[in-house]
């Protein structure tokens, strides 16, 4: 997916969100959104992809800060508020009918998304948001189709590729529904530290090591860059039966390489900007289990 006009906004508030982690000093925050400014001019462009274009910016930023996790406060935060809700969520989610149970988990696993707003401020409702969407609809909905893929005896291993600290914690409530159908899950989450993506740290905190494989991308990239992957996840990425990414930022990526892409891929998303919800199709907002 390439960039619209309007993802500079987006950029540039990322920028300024982060800056504002790393110091409280005024003068420092202008040195170091001025300086990314200049590497944003750099990389900006029609036909930009908006998750390598930000890797580029962040990966500046934190060299010139001399700070490898500018959001390592705010995952700490959103993987306790999602600790809080966990046993509500899976209460929740509980349902006799497989199709049903499973359209619930896969909007659990967006809910967790929703805890990025919450880390930012301390006046939004988390539990209402979290439980509006576990009552929302799915805009675009395949959870058909995954189902069928899941009972499937010839699908045997699903790539899982995380997103966010604190939604990775309700990325195990659907890492185990998965596991019902006796597959093997392989969950992947970023090397290196990378906005508030989940890493090994975080996949800990969520207990996923305990009942799966775990594996990096070996770098920290936003969404997969496949030429900057690890072998280990090459390899893995090549031998899985099914794939499922997670967030905007796995949408925008491995759309670039759709056609290189010999099995399943469903993309598990809300759509929260513009030009990613035209892209798909859907409005901003709409919660998305997209089958590509």
């Amino acid at each position: 997916m390439k960039i619209k006009p309007e993802c500079a906004i987006c950029i540039i508030r990322q920028v300024v969100d982060a800056v504002k982690e790393i110091t409280d000093d005024e003068k420092e925050q202008f040195r170091l959104i001025k300086n990314t400014m200049e590497v944003i001019k750099e990389v900006y462009g029609e036909n930009a992809v908006p998750a390598w274009m930000g890797t580029v910016v962040h990966r500046h930023l934190k060299k010139i800060s001399n700070n490898e996790d500018p959001y390592k406060n705010l995952k700490e935060k959103a993987n306790k508020i999602a600790l809080k809700y966990l046993d509500k969520v899976r209460e929740l989610c509980n349902d006799n009918n497989d199709l049903e149970r499973l359209r619930k988990k896969v909007l659990a696993s967006i809910a967790g998304n929703v805890i990025d707003f919450g880390a930012y401020s301390t006046d939004i409702d988390i539990e209402k948001l979290i439980e509006d969407t576990l009552n929302d609809k799915l805009k675009i909905d395949n959870s058909k189709e995954l189902l069928e893929d899941l009972k499937n005896e010839k699908i045997k291993k699903v790539l899982y590729i995380c997103d966010n600290a604190g939604e990775i914690i309700f990325d195990r409530i659907l890492i185990e529904e998965i596991l019902k159908y006796n597959k093997e899950v392989v969950a992947v989450v970023k090397g290196k530290p990378i906005l508030n993506d989940a890493t090994l740290e975080d996949a800990k905190i969520a207990n996923i090591d305990k009942i799966c494989r775990v594996i990096t991308t070996g770098s920290d990239i936003i969404g997969i860059i496949l030429e900057e992957c690890s072998e280990e996840f090459l390899e893995e990425f090549r031998s899985a039966d099914l794939i499922i990414a997670k967030g905007m930022g796995n949408y925008e990526s491995l759309t670039e390489y759709e056609n290189e892409i010999d099995k399943p891929i469903y993309y598990i998303l809300k759509a929260k900007c513009k030009p990613v919800a035209e892209n798909i199709g859907v409005n901003v907002g709409d919660n998305i289990l997209l089958k590509r």
